[in-house]
């Protein structure tokens, strides 16, 4: 477990696809998908910005530019420029509340099983 965390560590700090090479197959794939739900959840937030109220993505910028571990920082830098990238987007324009709710709660629901997964995993390697 503890070399699935690194990896995606070390992928947030660098800012890029993770290297999952000296992880087993079924964790190599779960850092994966950790690594892309996170990014699109974000890029989806910046896409949607429009659609909250203004002080909602001053609350999440001002939420992780207050971050004083260099680590932490280094991934909300990340995050945030997916946050950009998203609010970026010619989609920023035209996309709906009722879209942005379906996109959000996908990729919620994406993560939400990927972290039972994870547990059952980390349960039967601990058995």
């Amino acid at each position: 477990m503890l070399t699935l965390v690194l990896a995606l560590s070390g992928a947030l700090l660098v800012q890029s696809q993770p290297d999952v090479s000296r992880l087993p197959p079924e964790q190599a794939a779960q850092v994966s998908q950790i690594f892309s739900g996170m990014t699109r959840m974000f890029e989806t937030l910046g896409t949607c910005e429009r659609q909250f109220p203004p002080e909602v993505g001053a609350q999440v910028r001002a939420a992780m530019a207050n971050e004083s571990d260099p680590q932490k920082r280094a991934a909300s830098a990340f995050l945030l420029a997916a946050y950009d990238k998203g609010k970026a987007s010619e989609r920023a324009a035209t996309i709906t509340q009722e879209q942005c709710t379906a996109e959000i709660e996908a990729i919620s629901t994406e993560m939400q099983a990927l972290k039972a997964e994870m547990e059952k995993t980390a349960g039967a390697q601990t058995d």
